[in-house]
């Protein structure tokens, strides 16, 4: 990567950007019933902050990750969370199927209908 000193490391971190920060900080079990099973992708999701990120992989001038996130954004490379998310589409129509029979409110079932059938 251009630029960047710690190469292994700033990749290491475009990963843990790209997954969902709700999920930082979870229970494996938690993850696992996200359908989260990679070791990288468990590992990775223990650290909750930047400044843990941080320490984790010894970055010890503050500005980097503020360097990193720029770089992240200019380049585009955020939009790695949209492969991670297609695997966990099942379980999201799931989801919104049991939530749309079940109570029958309608943004759900306009959710349905736009995604499902095309409406």
């Amino acid at each position: 990567m251009t630029g960047v000193h710690k190469t292994q490391e700033f990749e290491t971190y475009a990963m843990w950007k790209a997954l969902p920060a709700f999920l930082r900080g979870q229970p494996r079990q938690v993850l696992e019933k996200f359908g989260i099973d990679e070791e990288i992708a468990l590992t990775l999701l223990e650290i909750k902050t930047q400044a843990e990120f941080a320490r984790r992989f010894d970055i010890k001038d503050p500005t980097t990750l503020s360097d990193w996130n720029k770089k992240l954004e200019k380049q585009g490379l955020l939009s790695q969370i949209h492969a991670w998310a297609r695997k966990l589409t099942p379980n999201v129509i799931g989801a919104l199927y049991r939530n749309a029979s079940k109570n029958g409110k309608a943004p759900e079932v306009k959710a349905w209908l736009e995604i499902v059938e095309g409406m």
